[in-house]
């Protein structure tokens, strides 16, 4: 059975595009409960963006929360694969303290996780992958990037000498993207 795009409204269009994406580079799909038990969120508090966590106690007396966020839960309930990567996306809805903390809401996460030996070439994967991902959701759009190692590799394939390499790393250092004028390579 075929679906026509037209039934679909454009939040639902862009998760089956980036189902189709991330499908098509070998990801296979995760999906969890909308509940974990709280014992997994409290002992890595400084992963998650805040605090808040949506908590209750079961009909067995174990205390749950609501999922705030999916890669804990992948990290726990998913083995690396034998000798070789797996590579996992998800797309699920998650709970937490909005931005303006005024109370929590529910809102999607999607991303992708790889787990075991990660090279290079799964990283600039990754890399490339969040690019589509956001090509997908909007034209306009900037992907910021901040791994020292990445950055450092990329400085030292432009610049033309340890001093140019010195002081585009103390402008990343420092946020002052205006800095790297000067060392413009011609």
């Amino acid at each position: 059975m075929e679906i026509s795009d037209q039934v679909l409204d454009s939040r639902e269009k862009i998760g089956f595009r980036l189902r189709e994406l991330y499908n098509g580079q070998g990801y296979g799909r995760y999906r969890m409960s909308k509940f974990e038990e709280y014992d997994l969120y409290s002992r890595n508090k400084d992963f998650l963006l805040s605090d808040g966590v949506i908590t209750f106690t079961d009909t067995n007396g174990r205390l749950l929360a609501l999922k705030p966020d999916v890669t804990l839960s992948i990290v726990k309930n998913v083995k690396d694969g034998q000798g070789g990567m797996r590579k996992l996306y998800y797309h699920e809805n998650v709970y937490r303290v909005s931005a303006a903390a005024d109370g929590f809401r529910e809102q999607t996460q999607v991303g992708v996780e790889c787990m075991g030996p990660v090279d290079l070439a799964c990283v600039g994967g990754v890399l490339r992958l969040a690019a589509e991902s956001l090509a997908l959701c909007s034209e306009n759009f900037v992907l910021e990037i901040s791994h020292l190692d990445l950055l450092c590799a990329f400085v030292d394939a432009i610049a033309p000498n340890d001093r140019v390499r010195r002081e585009i790393l103390a402008c990343a250092e420092t946020g002052y993207a205006l800095g790297f004028r000067p060392f413009v390579l011609q």
